[in-house]
């Protein structure tokens, strides 16, 4: 299902994955995939569902499109196609200090997502939609905010209880 969240230039996509731990049995998990036209670079992927403890990603949305035809991925992120009962599949692997985690992504799905957001922002538009001002405007020596920006940068998450940045 897909749902523009909060505000105009935001998609979210909720579905259910698979979560696959060599010798056990796979079991399902809730996961969001999030487009926010405003960081048009990046998608982001929250495993675990409201109410509950939820661990947010976030990774380059061209990462997640090239992995949907070939293996890509050199860091803590890698995608690859792939089959799973039957079905196109993307495998997930996320790897981070405290561990690796292998999901598998209904590919029709995710292609269904990333479609829509290169509808909102198409693939070499993305370096000219960031307000570079506002990305690096508080750096000391850094540009002035124009009028109106003051205040308004966006914040990247660090690997902790918040957003993870992949460094791939």
């Amino acid at each position: 299902m897909f749902r523009r969240w909060g505000r105009r230039g935001v998609l979210r996509r909720v579905m259910y994955v698979q979560v696959v731990r060599p010798g056990e049995r796979t079991r399902r998990v809730l996961v969001g995939l999030g487009f926010d036209a405003a960081d048009p670079i990046a998608v982001t992927l929250t495993i675990g569902g409201p109410g509950g403890d939820q661990i947010v990603w976030r990774f380059a949305r061209r990462l997640l499109a090239e992995g949907t035809r070939r293996p890509v991925g050199l860091g803590d992120v890698r995608v690859r196609p792939a089959v799973a009962a039957g079905a196109s599949a993307l495998a997930l692997r996320l790897s981070s200090p405290s561990g690796l985690a292998d999901l598998e992504l209904p590919a029709a799905e995710v292609i269904a997502f990333l479609w829509r957001s290169f509808a909102m922002v198409p693939a070499d538009a993305e370096v000219g939609r960031i307000n570079w001002v506002a990305e690096f405007g508080f750096l000391p020596g850094g540009p002035a905010a124009p009028t109106g920006m003051a205040g308004r940068r966006r914040t990247r998450g660090r690997f902790s209880a918040g957003p993870h940045h992949a460094g791939t």
